[in-house]
């Protein structure tokens, strides 16, 4: 895992103007989580890329790469694709095994597992840790991992009737691939698949027929069917939730029992660390919101609501809005005096009594904490994160042609 540094107020990383004057591209800037490290593609020449860490190249070079991201432990994974076979690159480092195509790659919530979709001739499947499932399929689409990194999901072909048989594909043709092996039903459609917290079990949502959706639960089928269905989540190791349409609207069912008020829509559920659940829901149409436990906010949205976020103890909840064409963030219903271009997802300090996000107004970034601009604009901004005391903030950023790393206080931030 990082060690991370809350001490050192800035560090000049990387110079980006330096590596625009040597490269004729440079893109796809990704951070690690510490901001320690920015990666950045570098085109050497015409069909040579390869990612540069902090200003130095790795050895290895490519015709394509693609999915750079750094893991929890710091190290940077990609895909690519070298002789024209594709493979997983670890710190510069390649698998043996090689593959027709590879996409989705992700890592566990610890970075200790790493799995990405491949295809193999005309078959389909799951690589996870280097390992290619022992069954592929006729196709597979999206991946998920489980908490504990140990399982890899996709939704799997398992038919593959002519084009034009519609007939098969009424009996269905899809189900869930759980590392190779699949559930015994198979489904006209398959989405929302998601892991119980203790890596267990999945869920998904189905659909039967034209207007009949369930929820199975590692292959189970809920008893209940409903007229539609978003994506199901765990609410704890055992109880799922889901946003389900009955006869006159949109409502909350557990375990197959519609247990919140009628909607006129609802989706986006989220649990908090102490079992509340908050959603996006329509009150009636052009008017959205957030509904804790069933209980909308007093206050609605014309024109867009986003997921829900709960702050670490469960007892705020926030969500962006967008409303006369500009984006903010709402917290238990009562959005900030200001408007953005854009924002991202707001983060609250693990006591919850701060709020900040990143956003950008007028083509530059800054920070915004509890509603208030910070004092500094950046070329380029990511995300700001608490320290776990929540007194100090860590960010990377952009300015004048230089990757930095700071720390601020919060009342550096403003002041």
């Amino acid at each position: 895992m990082l060690n991370w540094d809350w001490d050192t107020k800035e560090k000049i990383i990387c110079d980006i103007n330096e590596l625009k004057e040597k490269f004729p591209v440079v893109n796809e800037f990704v951070l690690s989580a510490d901001r320690e490290k920015i990666s950045i593609l570098v085109e050497i020449e015409y069909k040579k890329v390869t990612p540069c860490i902090n200003g130095k190249l790795w050895e290895n070079v490519f015709e394509r790469v693609c999915y750079p991201q750094f893991s929890q432990n710091g190290n940077l994974i990609c895909l690519v694709l070298q002789n024209y076979e594709w493979t997983l690159a670890n710190n510069d480092s390649l698998i043996e095994e090689t593959f027709d195509y590879a996409w989705n790659l992700k890592t566990d919530i610890n970075g200790k597992s790493i799995a990405f979709n491949i295809k193999k001739g005309d078959s389909y499947g799951v690589c996870l840790d280097g390992n290619v499932w022992n069954n592929l399929f006729f196709d597979a689409r999206d991946l998920f991992l489980s908490p504990d990194g140990k399982t890899a999901a996709s939704y799997v072909k398992i038919k593959n009737p002519p084009l034009l048989d519609i007939f098969s594909s009424k009996e269905g043709i899809w189900t869930v691939g759980i590392n190779g092996s699949t559930w015994d039903k198979s489904f006209i459609s398959v989405y929302g698949l998601c892991f119980s917290p203790d890596s267990k079990k999945v869920t998904a949502t189905v659909r039967l027929s034209q207007q009949e959706f369930t929820v199975a639960v590692d292959g189970i089928l809920w008893n209940e069917t409903f007229l539609n269905a978003w994506e199901p989540i765990f609410i704890n190791d055992n109880d799922v939730a889901v946003a389900v349409k009955v006869e006159n609207g949109w409502t909350l069912a557990i375990n197959g029992k519609p247990l919140w008020k009628i909607f006129n829509q609802l989706w986006h559920q989220k649990v908090s660390p102490d079992g509340k659940i908050a959603a996006v829901v329509s009150t009636e149409f052009g008017k959205w919101t957030v509904a804790i436990d069933g209980k909308p906010w007093k206050k609605t949205f014309s024109q867009a609501v986003l997921p829900p976020f709960f702050s670490p103890d469960g007892k705020k909840v926030a969500a962006l809005i967008r409303e006369n064409n500009l984006w903010t963030v709402a917290i238990d219903g009562k959005p900030w005096d200001i408007g953005f271009d854009r924002i991202w997802s707001p983060q609250f300090s693990p006591d919850g009594s701060h709020c900040i996000a990143k956003a950008e107004k007028d083509g530059v970034y800054f920070i915004v904490l509890d509603g208030k601009i910070g004092k500094d604009v950046f070329d380029m901004l990511w995300e700001p994160q608490f320290s776990p005391d929540g007194n100090k903030i860590v960010i990377g950023c952009i300015k004048n042609g230089k990757y930095i790393r700071k720390v601020l206080t919060l009342s550096e931030v403003l002041r």
